[in-house]
């Protein structure tokens, strides 16, 4: 159909299926962008290229999923079976529009579909609808933050979503063989194939239904293990000390019948030392908040950092999960902990605190270095993005999402003179706040 044609839409065309397709994924499409441009360049020409092959349509329809399934794996390293059910699912979409697009042109024109093809102005005046609507879809799902997988920064949540997802794709694979029948004329002959495959998605979708319950539930257990997990050690920990204060007592009773003050000083220090670093995380109506500041302690010191506490608050003013609240508190603390040892041991602390202000409570997660930079900023949040070696890159998307969900709200300040402080800020409960 000419170059003419190739540029103004087989090009875009194929850039809308690709973004559609990563988006769909859960990837960012605007840190993609030049990604995306390339590979569809790539990949309209070797659709070109097979159009007009002589290949049976069958045989060419499959050999170009192949080409691009493989070619959005290698580009974008999305995992295999997200990326097959977001392609099917944008190139069902695609499909339907093309259907709906090419019926409506044809009724206007009142010229076959090769008349049509055979006069490229014509042509691209039938097929750009499909980019307005594919754009439009886009922009959509985009500003809706929709994704079929965002099941994966958040289970409990996201993967009701993808339930929906699910019932969304089942719709477009119906309502397509509907429509297939129907240009075909044998709508009337198909009614038993149909009905068959309507009660075959019903048992489907149910099935999926259950087994996303499963996953919520075995997702939830696995939150919960830690959290035990976290106050057992905790408690370990407190029964040790208590243990050992009768041998404390002998040691310094020893030092003190042979006058030796300058060691039963410098052992009294180092006692008082380990009891006031289990004092700072024993908050005695948070034993979960308790739990994870005392694993995370243990963990970080074995790593040679340190986690300065600032516990004006102990969070039980706040309406959300304790399960929840550690996830968002233990993300940012690795997450710090992750960037000071990525870049070297720049500093070797971490700030913690919390604090009720008047309707609100903030939490506050700071390392002083290294900086993150402006450009890298706006992105920190995206699911998948990392400048970490060998990380996903959901932690802050996690953070992010549990915020969104509990009506807080989150900020990046990250400068030479402050260093990077995440600050997070909750409404407190109507009637713990402050007069």
């Amino acid at each position: 159909m000419g170059i003419f044609v190739f540029i103004f839409y087989s090009v875009p065309e194929m850039c809308l299926i690709i973004a559609l397709t990563i988006t769909l994924a859960g990837y960012n499409l605007s840190a993609n962008k030049l990604k995306c441009f390339i590979c569809s360049l790539f990949l309209a020409c070797f659709v070109d290229i097979f159009r007009d092959a002589d290949i049976d349509i069958a045989v060419r329809l499959v050999l170009q999923f192949l080409i691009f399934v493989i070619s959005i794996k290698y580009v974008f390293k999305i995992p295999f079976m997200r990326l097959f059910v977001c392609t099917v699912s944008t190139l069902l979409l695609v499909q339907i529009t093309e259907l709906a697009a090419m019926n409506t042109a044809m009724a206007i024109s009142d010229k076959t579909l090769g008349e049509l093809q055979s006069h490229p102005f014509l042509w691209l005046l039938a097929v750009w609808p499909i980019l307005i609507i594919l754009s439009l879809f886009l922009y959509f799902i985009r500003k809706r933050n929709f994704s079929i997988f965002k099941g994966e920064i958040y289970p409990p949540t996201s993967l009701f979503g993808s339930f929906y997802s699910y019932l969304i794709f089942t719709a477009f694979y119906t309502l397509s063989i509907i429509g297939a029948e129907l240009l075909t004329g044998k709508l009337e002959q198909s009614n038993p194939s149909i009905v068959l495959i309507f009660t075959f998605q019903i048992f489907s979708v149910l099935m999926v239904r259950e087994f996303i319950k499963s996953q919520v539930r075995e997702t939830e257990l696995s939150f919960y293990k830690e959290y035990v997990r976290d106050v057992t050690s905790l408690f370990t920990t407190i029964r040790a000390q208590r243990h050992d204060f009768s041998n404390h007592i002998q040691v310094l009773y020893i030092f003190l019948k042979q006058r030796d003050y300058s060691r039963m000083l410098q052992y009294i220090e180092q006692l008082v030392g380990q009891i006031k670093t289990l004092n700072q995380v024993l908050i005695s109506d948070n034993p979960g908040l308790s739990a994870l500041l005392q694993a995370k302690l243990s963990r970080f010191e074995e790593e040679g950092i340190s986690i300065s506490l600032d516990i004006m608050s102990t969070l039980t003013e706040l309406n959300i999960n304790m399960i929840e609240m550690n996830q968002i508190i233990g993300n940012l603390l690795d997450n710090a902990a992750d960037a000071i040892k990525a870049a070297g041991y720049p500093t070797d602390e971490i700030h913690l605190q919390t604090l009720q202000e008047i309707d609100h409570v903030k939490i506050k997660v700071k390392n002083y270095r290294p900086v993150i930079p402006p450009d890298i900023q706006k992105k920190v949040f995206d699911h998948g993005f990392s400048t970490k070696p060998n990380h996903s890159g959901i932690g802050l998307a996690i953070v992010s999402e549990l915020v969104n969900k509990n009506n807080g709200s989150i900020a990046l300040l990250s400068n030479e003179i402050e260093g990077t402080v995440f600050t997070i800020r909750f409404p407190v409960k109507g009637e713990m706040q402050f007069e």
